[in-house]
């Protein structure tokens, strides 16, 4: 499933191209940096959903998570 974060969502944040999710599986909070992680990283809690990020969010871009 992949779930596309909207501004009424309470369960992410999203800044510059970093993305802070909570992942619905085990419900750890956890970051994906565009730089650091390269747009994507696995939940460190229990490797089951992925986290994407693609771009800043002022400049159009986009952060979803997939479980």
């Amino acid at each position: 499933m992949r779930k596309e974060i909207s501004n009424q969502e309470q369960e992410f944040d999203y800044v510059g191209n970093n993305a802070a999710f909570t992942c619905p599986i085990c419900m750890k909070v956890f970051i994906v940096s565009g730089l650091i992680h390269k747009g994507k990283r696995k939940c460190p809690g229990c490797g089951k959903s992925v986290g994407y990020v693609h771009g800043g969010q002022k400049a159009g871009g986009t952060a979803y998570l997939e479980y």
